[in-house]
């Protein structure tokens, strides 16, 4: 296997919470040219993200495997964010929520944590912040759709972050999976809550009791079978669950 040198990410899931909500933003915004550098300066930056991660783990003379892909992938997210702030100026404003939540990240990664519960969380945050910066930077209201659709996603994305270690790294810990059980609840009943306060659809609350019940169902299965479900089935599963959060989040 060839090693990695900070090129290609192989975080597999975070390929999906990374294109999710951007595609999902543009979509409810009203597909613009400037989604393009958008998008360009969102992947460069996880890219330049992903490397920088490696970079700051690795010691001694390995650091400078890391600094080609560092390096390139820094200077196009800036050259794509300054053609964004050409346009839209305002949008600088933006770096006061993706600064402290990378922030986080950036420090799990020079703590070699970076698969830490902190780190997914703060990252997924970020990620989840591309839905109404799609809007923004068209000029379009940032209305009640908008962060309906962003807080769904976001509890979703926060959820699985805690899902997934259940089934992964923290598969033998059992009161951590009662802890991914009890957030999958807390989650649900929010999303019934908004749907009494008529914001959203009775659609996502079902899919969110869904979701819950994933959350018992799983790691409950996977004791019972006495094997560990691996990354790759848990990812493909995943899949028909972001769908049908992506649909109730544009109903």
């Amino acid at each position: 296997m060839a090693k990695n040198r900070g090129w290609v990410p192989d975080q597999h899931g975070a390929w999906v919470m990374v294109t999710v909500p951007l595609l999902l933003g543009a979509w409810l915004a009203g597909l613009h040219w400037i989604h393009i550098p958008l998008g360009i300066a969102w992947y460069a930056g996880y890219f330049a993200f992903f490397a920088l991660s490696w970079w700051l783990r690795a010691r001694g003379p390995r650091k400078r495997e890391y600094i080609s892909a560092l390096a390139t992938y820094g200077v196009v997210c800036a050259l794509a964010a300054v053609a964004i702030i050409a346009v839209v100026p305002q949008v600088v404003w933006w770096a006061a929520v993706f600064g402290p939540l990378m922030s986080v990240a950036i420090y799990e990664a020079y703590r070699r944590r970076p698969r830490s519960l902190l780190s997914g969380l703060s990252t997924v945050l970020a990620s989840v912040a591309m839905i109404p910066l799609a809007s923004f930077v068209v000029g379009a209201e940032l209305g009640l759709r908008i962060w309906v659709a962003t807080l769904l996603v976001g509890l979703y994305f926060c959820g699985t972050v805690f899902y997934v270690k259940s089934l992964i790294r923290e598969r033998k810990n059992i009161q951590f999976g009662w802890v991914s059980i009890a957030v999958h609840v807390l989650f649900a009943a929010a999303v019934l809550s908004m749907n009494f306060a008529g914001w959203g659809h009775l659609s996502a609350a079902l899919v969110f009791a869904l979701l819950a019940f994933r959350a018992w169902l799983m790691p409950w299965w996977a004791r019972r079978r006495a094997i560990p479900w691996t990354p790759k089935f848990v990812g493909m599963t995943e899949m028909v669950s972001t769908i049908l959060v992506v649909l109730t989040a544009v109903i």
